[in-house]
């Protein structure tokens, strides 16, 4: 969604670590999502074809734990979550 947001073509990692994603974001992208169908979805600059299906719904679930949890914004990792286990065992 960060890739999205800062329309990356090609996608840049360094740009999307600690970016910030806020809920209007994220709110803006869902109706973008919405109103489209998966190849629309596909000539989004900065969405990876293979998640033209799933974009919707994962976007969507953002929003729902952004809600649930009080945000109005959040700061985004490329990293999985090995990356998070590790630097909350080890520090970093």
């Amino acid at each position: 969604m960060t890739a999205v947001m800062l329309e990356l073509d090609p996608y840049d990692p360094d740009r999307v670590r600690s970016a910030t994603l806020t809920a209007d974001e994220v709110d803006r992208q869902i109706e973008r999502y919405r109103s489209t169908d998966a190849d629309g979805r596909r000539q989004i600059t900065g969405l990876q074809p293979q998640r033209a299906e799933v974009i919707l719904a994962g976007a969507c679930i953002v929003r729902t734990v952004m809600h649930l949890l009080g945000l109005s914004a959040l700061t985004v990792s490329d990293r999985g979550i090995r990356h998070g286990v590790f630097l909350d065992r080890f520090g970093g």
